[in-house]
């Protein structure tokens, strides 16, 4: 069985989102089902612009009446200020916490016992399952210093590198307003809710489910230790541009990276110039669709 490894998490940040009418406001912003939120801690949703296009994603957890949302620390002002902007009489207000909560992840983790949310709150800390073998704990650095103290730790770059081989995406400021929740696999993780009723940008997504299989997936591909690759840089096949990156991170001998890749091109080595191939497809832990018939 692996080891259990603790890693901080100062990329993320912490937003409280307080008042009356929290979660009834979050319900019409945000891809998922914020209702469910208390059978679901750490659901993962989208908040998308008005043409369907992720600008960001986010972990939440039901904290009382409130919802903690675990977020890019890059995106958490303009997070804010854009649902701010959608408030008007609602009994809403967000609050950064991330000058007294920090995050830590849990590495090879399941849930159970002494990883439970009623062990965690007893703990001062809030938790939320990112995925069979990821966990995130919020809470003061005291907090976590006392409960992760005989945990062995590890690297940010362990937590993402697992992030990433988990096929979870993570959208970045360059990335911001590219791809639809499709595109990046939301809805094959649990991300996107299509019984829940209205939210920015449902309309556009809900189109992309039912009426076609999108042309353009997130793909899982391994290259070269020394490479180099940024959120939204191009990918080529051959000469022919073919993705852009997600996320990439660095994994011993290797990088790894997840991409938005057009289908068409989903079985091609792909490079950073044209005329590479330095990248191989790689699995991922969920099945993508299969490309549109003509798109093969």
């Amino acid at each position: 069985m692996p080891t259990v490894r603790a890693t901080p998490l100062p990329e993320l940040a912490v937003i409280a989102v307080t008042g009356r009418d929290a979660r009834s406001f979050l319900q019409g912003q945000l891809s998922n089902d914020i209702l469910a939120l208390e059978r679901h801690p750490g659901m993962l949703a989208a908040y998308c612009n008005r043409q369907g296009r992720v600008l960001a994603t986010l972990r939440l957890a039901a904290s009382g009446d409130d919802v903690l949302a675990v977020v890019h620390r890059k995106l958490a002002r303009t997070l804010i200020s854009q649902l701010s902007a959608f408030v008007l009489r609602a009994d809403v207000r967000f609050e950064d916490r991330s000058g007294n909560v920090e995050v830590a992840g849990l590495i090879d983790a399941e849930p159970d016992a002494r990883w439970s949310r009623s062990a965690a709150a007893a703990a001062g800390l809030a938790m939320l399952v990112a995925s069979p073998r990821r966990i995130l704990l919020a809470g003061t650095r005291r907090a976590l210093d006392a409960a992760l103290a005989a945990i062995p730790r590890s690297a940010p770059d362990d937590w993402d590198r697992v992030s990433l081989e988990d096929g979870e995406p993570s959208i970045m400021p360059a990335t911001a307003a590219l791809w639809l929740p499709q595109m990046v696999n939301l809805d094959l993780i649990g991300g996107v809710s299509f019984s829940k009723g209205c939210y920015v940008g449902q309309e556009i997504v809900a189109r992309a489910q039912h009426l076609g299989r999108p042309k353009r997936r997130m793909l899982r591909y391994v290259g070269p230790a020394d490479a180099s690759l940024q959120p939204a840089q191009a990918l080529f096949s051959a000469e022919s541009l073919a993705a852009q990156v997600v996320i990439a991170a660095r994994d011993g001998p290797a990088t790894q990276c997840l991409a938005v890749v057009e289908l068409r091109y989903c079985g091609d080595l792909l490079g950073s110039k044209p005329g590479g191939s330095e990248f191989v497809p790689a699995g991922l832990p969920y099945a993508i669709p299969a490309p549109p018939p003509g798109e093969q």
